[in-house]
């Protein structure tokens, strides 16, 4: 273990750089900040350093442990230090950087989840850090294969994303920067039926039936989903609405969408 106090710290500054896409990219890491994040991610993916300020809690010691047997190197610091790292105001006490997992479509296997109909989304240029992680958390929740984000989506790693997905991007494969055709083809070659959300010449989510293998698409949040994409679904979905309200948010719409397909795999007889 190795104790640092200087924010000039070389290993400090390029941790704090993760903040940026760039240096993501380029060095393949990000981080995640807070007990929960952190022991989630010592235990579901590959953690290369962990920062933590000085602390008695039996949880953190026990996620140092854990994290020291697994090969992470450890480095206590200071407050300031850690306000250095942090994406936050108010800094949680512990930070670890991870490998970014090496997924593509090729690795989204299905029949590897332990529901052989379990769903596929595909994200069209969702720009929102909350809206993603609450999509990837929501898919996490209902044994989701894996999630294809097209060019255009926020970085799933950026800070803001992985904290709103509260460890579940540790639990799915997450694609990143897949192009339409690419994440089409791959729906066709293994037998997923592509739906989109939409607001025109779609059917009433409550009285379709997404109970197979399907591949739902959900769209930017000022448009939606692309008309290309609307138009090489099968499927396009509205979800009734009674108020006066012509939409709702993204993650909102996924999590209404997401849940009905769990409703209609697992609880109808």
């Amino acid at each position: 273990m190795e104790v640092i106090t200087s924010v000039n710290n070389q290993r400090v500054k390029d941790v704090a750089n993760l903040k940026q896409k760039k240096y993501r990219t380029e060095s393949g890491t990000f981080f995640a900040e807070g007990l929960r994040a952190v022991t989630e991610a010592v235990q579901f993916a590959a953690v290369t350093d962990l920062f933590f300020t000085k602390t008695d809690e039996t949880g953190l010691i026990e996620l140092l442990k854990a994290a020291e047997v697994k090969g992470a190197r450890l480095y206590q610091v200071d407050e300031k230090v850690m306000d250095k790292l942090s994406d936050t105001k108010t800094p949680q006490g512990v930070l670890a950087v991870i490998k970014m997992p090496e997924n593509s479509l090729r690795q989204l296997r299905p029949g590897t989840a332990s529901d052989n109909n379990a769903p596929v989304i595909i994200l069209d240029r969702v720009q929102d850090p909350g809206n993603m992680g609450t999509i990837i958390r929501t898919a996490d929740a209902v044994g989701a294969l894996g999630i294809i984000l097209l060019e255009g989506c926020v970085d799933a790693y950026s800070p803001k994303v992985v904290r709103a997905s509260m460890g579940s991007l540790f639990h799915l494969p997450v694609v990143q920067n897949a192009r339409a055709e690419e994440a089409l083809t791959w729906c066709y070659r293994n037998g997923y039926e592509p739906a989109s959300t939409a607001m025109k010449a779609a059917v009433n989510l409550y009285k379709a039936d997404i109970s197979k293998k399907m591949a739902f698409i959900f769209g930017n949040e000022a448009g939606g989903v692309a008309e290309e994409l609307q138009a090489a679904s099968e499927t396009r979905l509205f979800i009734p609405m009674a108020g006066l309200a012509e939409s709702m948010n993204v993650a909102m719409a996924a999590g209404i969408v997401l849940f009905e397909g769990l409703r209609q795999r697992k609880f109808i007889r």
